[in-house]
């Protein structure tokens, strides 16, 4: 699927243009083959007796996609349930596989598979289809002859005759709370096949608000029966309904598992289901699926045409229903008729689809705490046997390719052949105005009302000011915020407290954000967002539950919840570390330089991993601990003098008068003062006064194949003059410089550089790279080639405006429209000067900017990559930690 989306007609044309062409009539040289998919390449490009190694950009994508234990157990998963059809494979290639693919086959597996006759067009938008269809028509349909793709159809699954269980190697978490505890166990099923099934349309829908039932929130089955039990960490990876494919499939399991309670999750799996298949499903759990299947279907989103587009791949691609996305409020309708025709609706569907069911498979995740190692290993062996038998011709040959594609990648492009947009007939001047609207409630609480086209949806935010918390508290702020609707108040326990959340509401929360200040002067904010959104008939409900909630949440007395969700947190935290390896990175070198970054580091990066680890493994102290620390945070926090600003975002008219006056009632409910005491030490805000900036050098190992590097730099705030054009300075090193020297030559599958100006924060990137310390040296570089003369052209300068523009100018929902003043301060006025900025910005002013703010500055560093790269970056003054945030000892 290739998918784009703009707001401009012109843009739209040009795109459509460049896409088809793209699809359908790509070079796919060899060099294009060698650069993006893989080649042999010698260590020194042009020095023949130096080692051989494999390179290429999806190579080490793939490397990147597949080096977590979720990855690699969702891939046997899938293998598994489908073992003859082509959903048994890799979709994307297994790095193991990969160098096998030849040129060759490449070219003619497209002029196979990317031709008309096997292709399926969709576009969503005000623009008329007419001109749609005649581009498509003149630029591509006319060019080919129709031929017979029939045996390019995704063939059935052969189905089991008998239920089948596998057991497979996988890798070991970068983070582990329990060494005996380390498998991962699911039991899937093969259910609808979507275009032949009868029952399909009504079966899949069905399957799909069963699986809801069964898998979310502490009300769910499976939530009892498995998460409860204690015997693992976590729902399994690929734990879920699916049908994104030609059949669908539901899987479910348990991840941080001991071998010897692999038979009892299995059990446990089949025993729900029994138990379900006996009883059915409740009706009021059932009208809450429904409850929240009306919000989806009446929410405003700004990808709302994506969604449809790809919601109809499952079933359209295999010539089934195309618009199957946009039927939900007809099959919700038809589903609530069966039930209200059929008491024994569910007990019949779960017995004909699961227990009945012969295609069935167990998968069991043994980890390998060497499975990387070992895989580097083996592509060391079979690229020493490949050299092992390479003849000089060979050998010449290899050193002419890369030879010749580095001069490729060298060679300036003629960007002239691509239609592109004009700045000044594209980008308006002036921004969008949403015309918030800024009173007071009737206590004198700072209030800003967004009347928005939001469909019938109501929703609200409440800033509660953190700033004098005791900063001994702080590490556990995220886990206050979590659980605040996670443990019951002295009205319902926690299960019922969800269920009439679900029920009642599009969902309620909390969250902890901080800002600041634009100008640069005073102190960052620190505050607590309770939010919530609810159809406008429900939002009486809505704001007695958050009243409810934020008055009388059980922070203590439920022992048995905390743990669980202690546990549940740990094992998430712990798995995130390798796949979310950049934001850690970012994360990293940003604390180490600003306080604000080094506060949400705290509270979400490697510190919080390594808290949520000890708590895991004390267990009962734990969670006395950890009561009493969201106990105390209660008491400072939620009171009515805490209360920064609400906001309110519906509908014109009625909606906003009812909902500000049950914001009144919320408001009035909260106690009215704070019962915290100041002991304790010092306050966050002091903390973070207290700021001293270190910039790191720092190299994170974890259990991955890639790395991922970032270097970052303090410059200004919004409101400064330089501000916008650093921004600019950002896209432009990024597509006209670090492209080519991080992904082509570089092999990296992404990496850029960009200013975040609401933070007053420079960043360089990269992602699923194969190098290290190399990578940051390009950095570097790329500073040095903007900060030289000539480099930065008007024509690099036209295209980061673009760019720029197509970022701040994306679309934003109705319900989203104003809450940049809200959260930040950004008024108007703010965005207009910096839109003016942006415009006025010369090639000149980016070229300053670089010299002034990057060029022998000394950015924070941080790289989270292979253990197997220590040794070296250690050599070179790398200060290395593990997982955790520990520092690696010397081998």
């Amino acid at each position: 699927c290739y998918p784009f989306a703009t707001m401009n007609p012109t843009d739209y044309t040009n795109l459509l243009g460049v896409y088809l062409d793209a699809a359908f009539f790509p070079k796919l040289t060899r060099e294009d083959f060698l650069q993006e998919g893989h080649r042999l390449e010698f260590s020194k490009m042009d020095d023949s007796t130096s080692e051989l190694m494999v390179k290429g950009v999806v190579f080490n994508e793939m490397k990147g996609a597949m080096g977590s234990q979720s990855a690699r157990f969702g891939r046997a998963l899938g293998a598994t349930l489908f073992p003859t059809s082509t959903y048994h494979h890799n979709s994307g290639g297994d790095p193991v596989n990969i160098p096998d693919l030849t040129h060759e086959q490449l070219q003619k597996f497209h002029a196979l598979h990317y031709h008309p006759s096997n292709a399926r067009f969709f576009t969503y938008g005000d623009l008329p289809l007419e001109a749609t269809l005649e581009q498509a028509q003149t630029l591509t349909l006319s060019r080919f002859d129709s031929i017979d793709v029939s045996t390019l159809d995704v063939a059935d699954e052969q189905r089991l005759t008998a239920p089948l269980k596998v057991e497979v190697r996988i890798p070991a978490e970068a983070v582990i709370q329990d060494v005996n505890k380390q498998s991962v166990v699911s039991v899937a099923y093969l259910m609808v096949n979507q275009i032949k099934d009868p029952l399909a349309e009504q079966d899949n829908f069905a399957l799909t608000v069963a699986s809801d039932l069964l898998l979310s929130g502490p009300q769910a089955y499976f939530h009892e029966s498995l998460l409860e039990s204690g015997l693992g960490s976590g729902f399994a990876p690929g734990t879920g309904y699916s049908s994104s494919r030609r059949e669908t499939s539901f899987a479910v399991g348990l991840k941080g598992v001991a071998d010897a309670d692999v038979e009892e999750v299995e059990k446990r799996v089949a025993d729900t289901l029994k138990k379900v298949a006996l009883e059915g499903f409740p009706r009021d759990r059932v009208d809450a699926v429904m409850h929240q299947v009306e919000l989806g279907a009446a929410r405003v989103s700004t990808s709302f045409g994506l969604g449809v587009a790809f919601g109809a791949m499952g079933t359209w691609v295999h010539g089934g229903d195309g618009l199957r996305s946009l039927r939900t409020p007809a099959m919700a309708a038809k589903l609530q008729a069966a039930l209200d025709a059929d008491d024994q609706f569910w007990q019949k569907l779960i017995t004909r689809r699961f227990l009945n069911n012969a295609h069935m498979v167990t998968v069991v995740g043994k980890a390998d705490p060497e499975y990387d190692t070992k895989l580097e290993e083996e592509e060391k062996v079979n690229v020493a046997a490949i050299s092992a038998g390479l003849d000089d011709t060979r050998r010449a040959e290899i050193v002419r390719e890369a030879v010749a594609l580095r001069a490729s990648q060298d060679r300036v492009e003629d960007v002239s052949l691509l239609p592109t947009l004009v700045v000044a007939d594209a980008v308006p001047r002036e921004i969008k105005r949403w015309g918030s609207q800024l009173g007071h409630t009737s206590s004198g609480v700072p209030l800003q009302m967004d009347e928005q086209p939001t469909n019938g949806i109501t929703y609200a935010s409440v800033l509660m000011d953190v700033s004098d918390l005791p900063d001994r508290l702080v590490p556990y702020l995220d886990l206050f915020a979590d659980f605040i609707t996670e443990l019951g108040t002295a009205k319902r326990n926690y299960k019922d407290l969800a269920q009439t959340e679900k029920l009642t509401t599009g969902g309620i929360g909390a969250g902890v954000d901080t800002v600041a200040p634009l100008d640069g002067i005073g102190p960052p904010q620190v505050y607590l967002a309770m939010s919530g959104s609810a159809l406008d008939r429900n939002v009486p409900a809505m704001f007695d539950l958050m009243s409810e909630v934020v008055t009388s949440a059980k922070w203590t007395g439920e022992p048995a919840r905390v743990g669980l969700l202690l546990s549940r947190r740990a094992a998430s935290a712990g798995s995130s570390v390798a796949p979310n390896g950049l934001s850690y990175a970012k994360g990293y070198a940003n604390a180490s330089i600003d306080s604000i970054a080094a506060f949400d580091f705290r509270t979400g990066g490697l510190p919080h991993v390594a808290m949520l680890q000890r708590l895991a493994r004390e267990k009962e102290a734990a969670v006395e601990e950890v009561m009493a620390a969201i106990a105390e945070i209660a008491t400072h926090v939620l009171a009515a003098p805490k209360v920064l600003r609400c906001r309110l975002a519906c509908q014109p008219g009625t909606s906003s008068a009812a909902a500000q006056k049950e914001l009144d009632g919320f408001l009035a409910s909260l106690p009215a003062k704070s019962s915290g005491g100041g002991a304790g030490g010092a306050t966050l805000a002091e903390s973070l006064s207290a700021f001293t900036a270190a910039p790191s050098k720092a190299f994170i190992a974890v259990p991955t194949q890639t790395s991922y590097c970032a270097a970052t730099f303090n410059t200004v705030p919004y409101a400064h003059e330089d501000s916008a054009a650093i921004f600019l300075l950002g896209q432009a090193m990024s597509t006209s410089f670090l492209h080519r020297e991080l992904r082509e030559k570089g092999g990296a599958y992404g990496g850029g550089a960009g200013s975040s100006p609401i933070d007053g924060m420079f960043a360089f990137s990269s992602y699923r790279d194969p190098a290290t310390t190399a990578t940051i040296a390009t950095f570097a570089k790329a500073a040095e080639w903007a900060a030289a003369s000539g480099n930065l052209t008007s024509e690099i300068l036209e295209e980061a405006h673009l760019k720029a523009f197509k970022a701040i100018d994306s679309p934003l929902a109705p319900s989203s429209r104003g809450s940049s003043l809200f959260t930040t301060g950004l008024t108007d006025d703010a965005r207009q000067q910096f839109r003016d900025r942006l415009l006025g910005c010369t090639a000149g002013k980016m070229r300053e900017c670089a010299e002034k703010y990057l060029v022998g500055k000394t950015g924070a560093l941080a790289i989270v990559g292979s253990p197997a790269a220590v040794k070296a970056v250690r050599a070179e003054g790398w200060t290395c930690l593990d997982a955790e945030g520990a520092p690696l000892k010397e081998v």
